[in-house]
């Protein structure tokens, strides 16, 4: 998995993103999203979304660790 693929994956499911930014090589990544799709979400209601999308490639060890940073426009 790389950082496009993981962009990929991450436009297929969210509808509105004004910011995303993935840096990191091997299986750890850095992930940043603005997303007006996390408006009135709680921080955990984000994180569920987007490590849901990440579960298969975790359990199966292609990903290793994911660190996010999950905003609304509102909070930038």
């Amino acid at each position: 998995m790389d950082n496009i693929q993981i962009q990929e994956l991450i436009k297929s499911s969210l509808d509105d993103i004004s910011n995303l930014t993935v840096s990191g090589q091997d299986c750890n990544f850095s992930i940043k999203i603005v997303s007006k799709d996390f408006t009135n979400m709680s921080t955990l209601e984000r994180h569920k979304i987007i490590m849901k999308l990440f579960t298969d490639l975790l359990q199966s060890g292609e990903l290793h660790a994911i660190s996010l940073d999950l905003k609304a426009p509102s909070e930038v």
